[in-house]
């Protein structure tokens, strides 16, 4: 599970980079920092998940 919250922390970085507009290029009249912002927001989200879940599994306590 550490590995998947590491992955996820990567790409909630790629996704902050893609929102700030330091990477990608408008679609056609859209812009990227939506997705960016929403990759971000769940990438973290999922990352703090397998992190909890890492740490309740090294603790021994199950919920």
């Amino acid at each position: 599970m550490l590995i998947f919250a590491l992955l996820f922390a990567g790409l909630g970085i790629l996704g902050a980079l893609v929102g700030l507009g330091e990477l990608g290029h408008p679609v056609g009249a859209h812009g990227v920092q939506a997705y960016g912002w929403g990759l971000t927001v769940n990438a973290i989200a999922l990352a703090v998940y397998f992190l909890f879940m890492w740490t309740q599994r090294y603790h021994g306590r199950r919920t």
